[in-house]
């Protein structure tokens, strides 16, 4: 009789003899195993994009600016001004209070064919710092195009006093103020453009214009003169 066969794992006696190993078939691994491994995969991953987005949250706020700033420069430098702006978005989103950042998405909003969207930018910017010429020059030339004279002449006004020495500034001023047949102020504010700018070719086309409108014809002349021969030159 043979001797009893102890099981080596469980400690527990058997009088069976110990079995020939053998390789296990497909068969003995359970079928549940086969359905779980998928999902486990599947948990893992949302395990690490859970992970990533406790990250996230837990970025400061400035560092949130800085890595939205870097993403909206990159895409404005790839030509992409739609994810520009959604970008600068966030950041306005995090701090609406800062005043150049508003003035970049007024910028953004410009590219990307939103002049109402920038014209309310740059409202905001003014109202934060009203003595950003750029602002008011920004919006000023947006209500030009939309023929709005007496408010751009208003924005005008309050920009040439941060640059009174700006020949565009000045340029803009006469081409408001002879939309508004205010000719001769817009004559001297021509004039002072191309004092500043005696290559400005725009000012001496408008100014030619604006005296015709004075009948002064001669003035004018002098003024499509002078606009040719800077259009000569280059």
């Amino acid at each position: 009789m043979s001797s009893p066969y102890v099981d080596p794992f469980d400690g527990v006696e058997s009088s069976e003899p110990a079995a020939k190993s053998k390789r296990p078939s497909k068969e003995t691994i359970p079928l549940s195993f086969h359905i779980q491994w998928p999902l486990m995969q599947i948990g893992n991953a949302l395990s690490g994009m859970v992970n990533g987005y406790k990250r996230l949250f837990k970025m400061s706020d400035s560092d949130l600016k800085a890595m939205y700033l870097k993403q909206a420069k990159s895409m404005n430098q790839k030509g992409d001004t739609k994810k520009c702006v959604e970008f600068l978005e966030n950041v306005v989103r995090i701090d609406n209070r800062d005043a150049d950042i508003i003035y970049r998405l007024g910028v953004a909003y410009e590219k990307n064919g939103q002049p109402d969207s920038a014209i309310k930018a740059y409202k905001k910017v003014i109202s934060l710092a009203p003595d950003n010429a750029k602002a008011h020059y920004r919006k000023a030339v947006l209500l030009i195009k939309k023929q709005d004279y007496e408010n751009a002449l208003t924005d005008l006004e309050e920009a040439i006093q941060e640059k009174p020495d700006s020949a565009e500034l000045n340029f803009r001023l006469g081409q408001v103020n002879d939309r508004l047949k205010n000719y001769d102020k817009a004559i001297e504010y021509f004039t002072r453009a191309v004092e500043l700018n005696p290559q400005f070719l725009a000012a001496f086309k408008n100014m030619a214009l604006t005296y015709d409108s004075l009948n002064d014809h001669e003035g004018s002349l002098k003024c499509l003169k002078r606009a040719l021969e800077i259009e000569e030159r280059n």
